[in-house]
């Protein structure tokens, strides 16, 4: 099976009709409109017209070609599964990470969808796979099913996926949430709102509301958390992120 599918070509066709494009997909061939929905709130384009402008740009950058080898090089070192890639242009206007979108993904045990347009530094493009590949691999160790997953899972998942973009790409490609607080400010935001929520699950609007940082809630402030949980660990403990990428969310508990 090829890994990396071939929307490259499915947009040549399709990409007026997105609807269409996920009837290929695994999570969206029941109910392509509410999944469309689902994934335009993690960064697919909207416009057609727009889109089309970044395929011609992610055709010239080699993109498809580009992520068959990171699937290759980080299958290998992370003895991780073979799971279908979709490349589709990214919704540059607005997206949870920052008001002008460059890059966004989202993961699913069986699929990963990455959404994005031209690069000056195409290390960018390997710091992203490598956070979503990285949830994937971390989802087929726990081997969980999908409504046994709670905040705690859900801010350990980002802030072990961002310190795998720490080590193998380099500090300066890591997300800037990962350094939006104070230690002093976290602690304080963390004793009062995700320590007492931490068994929330996935399922309850309380839980994207904790991990983003919507409603009053301090902005990516599940992510923020997760990654310090992280470092903190990181910091007592001589070792690599790959040695961490099994390990169960409480082994993270301050």
């Amino acid at each position: 099976m090829v890994a990396v599918a071939p929307t490259d070509e499915w947009l040549e066709d399709l990409i007026n009709k997105p609807l269409e494009l996920l009837k290929k997909t695994i999570n969206g061939k029941e109910d392509q409109n509410s999944f469309y929905h689902y994934l335009m709130k993690h960064g697919m384009y909207r416009s057609s017209h727009h889109a089309g402008d970044i395929y011609v740009k992610m055709k010239e950058k080699n993109l498809w070609e580009r992520f068959a080898l990171y699937e290759n090089k980080y299958k290998r070192k992370w003895k991780g599964p073979s799971v279908p890639i979709y490349l589709f242009p990214v919704q540059e206007k607005r997206g949870m990470f920052q008001s002008s979108m460059k890059k966004s993904g989202v993961c699913f045990k069986d699929e990963i969808f990455f959404f994005v347009t031209d690069q000056e530094d195409p290390k960018e493009y390997e710091a992203l796979f490598v956070h979503e590949y990285h949830h994937c691999v971390r989802m087929k160790r726990l081997s969980k099913k999908d409504d046994q997953y709670n905040l705690l899972d859900s801010i350990i998942f980002e802030g072990l996926a961002e310190h795998a973009v720490k080590e193998y790409c380099g500090e300066e490609y890591v997300a800037t949430w990962t350094n939006a607080y104070e230690e002093k400010e976290l602690s304080e935001y963390y004793r009062k709102w995700i320590e007492p929520n931490l068994n929330v699950k996935r399922n309850s609007p309380l839980h994207d509301q904790l991990l983003l940082g919507q409603k009053s809630y301090p902005k990516m402030l599940g992510y923020s958390s997760g990654y310090r949980m992280v470092q903190n660990y990181l910091n007592k403990h001589d070792t690599s992120t790959i040695s961490l990428i099994g390990k169960p969310s409480t082994v993270f508990l301050p």
